[in-house]
C-alpha cells in the first residue's frame, strides 16, 4: 500500500517537475540568446554588408548593360548585341566606378546598422537583444547614415534631401495616424500629382535660367531629352536678363543646323526669342511637338526600359523565377508608359512655350515656371502608385535648386558636411518607422529595406 501512495505521489508531482524543467530550459535558452558573443552578431552585420554590396553592384551593372542592350537594338545593330566584346566594351560600358560607389553605400548602410544596433544593446545591457527599442534603432541608422560618405560629393545633397522628404514623409504619416497633426490637403485624391507639378516646375524654370545649379548629370539628361540645343537656351537667358543678342549669333546658328527658321529681327534687343528657334529643325509648331515627343521618348526608352525590368529581376528575383514571364511582362509594360510619360512632358513643355510665344509679345521668366505646370499634367500618364513617387523624386533637385537661389542671395549659408548630417539624422527616422510603424512608411521604401536588411539574413 505505502508503494502505491508513493507512486500516486510522485505521479502528482509529475506535471510540477516537468513545467519546472520546461522552466529552466527557457531559462536556459534566454541566457543563451542574451550571451550570444558579440562577434557573432557582427559577422553576421559583415555577411549581410557583403551580400548587399553584391547585389547593389549587380543592380546598376544591370541597368547599364540593359541600356546597351536597347540602345543596339534602336540602332539595329542585332548582331552586336550577341558580341560580348562589343556589349561589354568598357568604351561604352563606364558604370563600374558608380556601381563600387553605390555598392559600398548600400553595403557599409545595411551591414553597419545591424553590427550598430548589436553594438548599442550590449553596451546598454539591455535584456532582450532580441528586441529593437526606438533609441537603439533611430542612433543606429543615424550613424549608419553616414555611409553616403562612399557617394560622389554632387550626389549626395540630393541623397539626402531625397532621404529628408521620405523621412518626412513617414513622421507626417506617423503623426496623422496619432491625430497629433493633420496637414490641409493631404486628403486631396491628387495632392501627389499637384507636388509633382510645383517640384517640376521649380526644375525646369532653374534648367531654362541656371542650369548650372542642377547636377550635371541631371541637367545633361534634361537637355538630351529635351529639343532645344544650349546656344538657344543661352539665347533665352541673356534675352530675359536685358543682355544683348545679337542677330548675327542666331543667323549663323540657323545655318550650322541647316534649319528653315527665319529670324526677321535686325536688332540685338529681341522682345522675345522666336519658338521656331527651338524646334530649330521645323517651323512648325505642330510638326515640332511631334518630332520632340519621338525624340523624347526614343531618347528614354532604353533608361526606363531598364529601370522597371533589372529590379523585377534582381530585386524580386523568387517571384521572377516562380513566373518569369509574368515579370518581364510588367516591367516592359512599366517601361512603356514611363517613356510615354516622359515624352509627353517634354512635348508638352515645349508646347506650352510655343502657345506663350502666340499670345504674348514679350518674354517673362514666369513663363518656363508656368509651362512647367502645364506640362506636369503628363504625370497622369503614370500609375496612381507612381505619381508620389516620381514627386518625392523630383522634390529633393527643386529645393535644393531653390536653395542655391536664396544662398546666393545671402539668405542662407553652406553648412560643412550638411548633407552627411542631414542624410544621417534622415536615414534615423526612416529606420524608426521601419522597425517600429511600418505601416507609415512607403511601400516602395519599406521593400527595399525589406529586401536588404530582411531578406538578406535568410
Amino acid at each position: 500500500m505505502s508503494h502505491v501512495t508513493a507512486d500516486l505521489d510522485m505521479a502528482g508531482n509529475l506535471p510540477e517537475s516537468v513545467s519546472m524543467v520546461s522552466m529552466a530550459s527557457e531559462t536556459s535558452d534566454s541566457a543563451a540568446k542574451e550571451k550570444r558573443p558579440l562577434f557573432r552578431l557582427l559577422a553576421a552585420a559583415a555577411q549581410t554588408g557583403a551580400s548587399n554590396f553584391i547585389l547593389a553592384y549587380n543592380v546598376r551593372a544591370g541597368i547599364a548593360v540593359l541600356v546597351r542592350i536597347v540602345l543596339l537594338l534602336q540602332k539595329k545593330q542585332f548582331k552586336q548585341v550577341a558580341n560580348l566584346k562589343v556589349l561589354l566594351s568598357e568604351k561604352h560600358l563606364s558604370f563600374r566606378v558608380e556601381a563600387v560607389s553605390m555598392g559600398l553605400f548600400i553595403g557599409w548602410f545595411t551591414g553597419g546598422y545591424q553590427a550598430l544596433k548589436a553594438i548599442i544593446k550590449r553596451l546598454r545591457d539591455v535584456d532582450d537583444e532580441e528586441v529593437d527599442d526606438p533609441t537603439t534603432t533611430i542612433v543606429a541608422g543615424t550613424l549608419a547614415g553616414t555611409a553616403v560618405v562612399f557617394v560622389e560629393p554632387e550626389r549626395r545633397r540630393s541623397l539626402a534631401l531625397y532621404a529628408l522628404a521620405r523621412a518626412l514623409q513617414c513622421l507626417y504619416n506617423s503623426a496623422k495616424s496619432r491625430d497629433v497633426w493633420h496637414f490641409w490637403g493631404s486628403q486631396w485624391a491628387h495632392g501627389d500629382s499637384l507636388l509633382f507639378g510645383i517640384t517640376s516646375a521649380q526644375v525646369m524654370y532653374t534648367f531654362i535660367m541656371r542650369p548650372s545649379i542642377l547636377p550635371k548629370e541631371y541637367s545633361s539628361f534634361i537637355h538630351r531629352t529635351g529639343p532645344v540645343a544650349w546656344k538657344v537656351l543661352h539665347f533665352v537667358q541673356r534675352n530675359t536678363n536685358g543682355e544683348p543678342v545679337e542677330p548675327s549669333e542666331v543667323t549663323r546658328f540657323l545655318a550650322d543646323v541647316e534649319s528653315p527658321v527665319q529670324y526677321s529681327c535686325q536688332h540685338n534687343q529681341p522682345t522675345i526669342i522666336p519658338c521656331g528657334l527651338i524646334h530649330h529643325p521645323t517651323s512648325s509648331c505642330s510638326y515640332g511637338f511631334l518630332l520632340t515627343l519621338v525624340k523624347a521618348m526614343r531618347s528614354t526608352l532604353p533608361l526606363y526600359m531598364s529601370l522597371n525590368i533589372v529590379p523585377q529581376v534582381v530585386l524580386q528575383f523568387r517571384r521572377f523565377l516562380r513566373t518569369p514571364f509574368y515579370s518581364l511582362f510588367r516591367g516592359v509594360i512599366g517601361g512603356f508608359r514611363s517613356t510615354l510619360f516622359m515624352g509627353s512632358f517634354v512635348a508638352i513643355y515645349q508646347a506650352a512655350i510655343c502657345v506663350h510665344r502666340q499670345i504674348f509679345q514679350r518674354d517673362h521668366k514666369f513663363a518656363y515656371f508656368a509651362a512647367g505646370l502645364v506640362s506636369s499634367f503628363a504625370i497622369f500618364i503614370e500609375a496612381k502608385g507612381r505619381r508620389s513617387e516620381l514627386a518625392l523624386y523630383v522634390l529633393p533637385r527643386a529645393v535644393d535648386s531653390l536653395f542655391i537661389m536664396l544662398r546666393d542671395k545671402r539668405w542662407l549659408a553652406d553648412v560643412p558636411y550638411g548633407e552627411v548630417m542631414l542624410f544621417g539624422v534622415s536615414m534615423g527616422a526612416i529606420m524608426f518607422c521601419f522597425e517600429h510603424e511600418r505601416k507609415n512608411l512607403s511601400p516602395m521604401v519599406r521593400s527595399l529595406l525589406d529586401r536588404f536588411l530582411v531578406a538578406s539574413k535568410q
